[in-house]
């Protein structure tokens, strides 16, 4: 936890709570009740993710709904709408590593994009610019370390992240297979913030790509071992190669030491992540964790 990180949880919280309720006693009891909570809990020792997990389920609890329950939907169908043509710009690539890195991009760049705006069409021209963007903005490229690794291992556990991203990895998740290992696609057990479950899992038909979808057993913000169910700790600590999209699974993974390598694939969307990173605030990663007995 550092400085930043008080008005983000709490500026965040007012979204929510502004999304999910037209009610302003009812949004003022929830602020109230989260200044309290951050009052209590925020200290320089706190894992961010998980305060934002405590700090989504308060807001649930107290307006009865998932704030993002709409804003979800509305995201998947949208990244629906550009997959052909994304599918398109790998395909269209010949040779293996470059189609691999081709994928690999535009999952990243799923990363930096918002799918927030309903109905909102992209261009085969403005899919390439944001691709090419991802590239000029990629401040720690392993991308053929990792493609290496893909070759290595028999399977891969891929954590999501968030709704409308989820569509984009399917182009990444295609591509892993194509190299030989399994890919068990990982979302959240329920809902917090704009992150995939199984509904969006559906929705979007990750089965189709993955070998097998499965949850954390938790509505928790990237890996939270206090409350993920035993089932996926067990496929997490048995896992071969794990790859973990956006900065919740990255705050949260480097609470403790890999077991296996871990690829993150993300945008430093703010300073403290960024000087975890070692990169400007608003770069394109994609770097790799080895655990030191690896």
């Amino acid at each position: 936890m550092s400085l930043e990180c008080a008005h983000c949880l709490l500026e965040r919280a007012g979204n929510q709570v502004r999304l999910a309720t037209n009610d302003p006693k009812l949004q003022m009891k929830v602020i109230e009740a989260m200044t309290r909570f951050l009052g209590e809990n925020f200290n320089s020792d706190a894992v961010p993710s998980h305060i934002g997990t405590d700090r989504d389920l308060l807001v649930q609890r107290m307006t009865g709904c998932d704030p993002y329950s709409d804003l979800k939907h509305q995201s998947n169908t949208m990244a629906l709408s550009i997959l052909p043509e994304l599918l398109q710009l790998v395909d269209g690539v010949v040779e293996p590593a470059s189609k691999f890195r081709r994928a690999t991009l535009i999952a990243a760049a799923a990363n930096a994009i918002e799918f927030d705006v309903s109905g909102r069409e992209f261009s085969l021209n403005e899919l390439k610019n944001i691709i090419d963007n991802v590239e000029t903005d990629l401040a720690v490229d392993q991308i053929e370390e990792m493609r290496s690794l893909c070759q290595d291992v028999k399977s891969v556990l891929y954590l999501t992240d968030n709704a409308g991203e989820l569509v984009l990895d399917l182009i990444l998740i295609r591509e892993i297979k194509r190299l030989g290992p399994k890919v068990i696609a990982v979302v959240k057990g329920g809902p917090v913030l704009n992150d995939a479950t199984m509904v969006d899992a559906d929705e979007v038909h990750l089965n189709d790509y993955a070998d097998h979808v499965v949850d954390t057993g938790a509505s928790a913000i990237g890996v939270n071992l206090e409350r993920n169910s035993d089932a996926f700790k067990e496929l997490f600590f048995s896992a071969e190669l794990i790859i973990a999209k956006g900065m919740g699974n990255f705050e949260s993974l480097t609470e403790f030491e890999p077991t296996c390598p871990i690829v993150h694939i993300m945008r430093t969307k703010c300073d403290p992540v960024a000087r975890e990173v070692g990169v400007p605030k608003n770069k394109n990663v994609i770097m790799i964790r080895m655990p030191s007995t690896y």
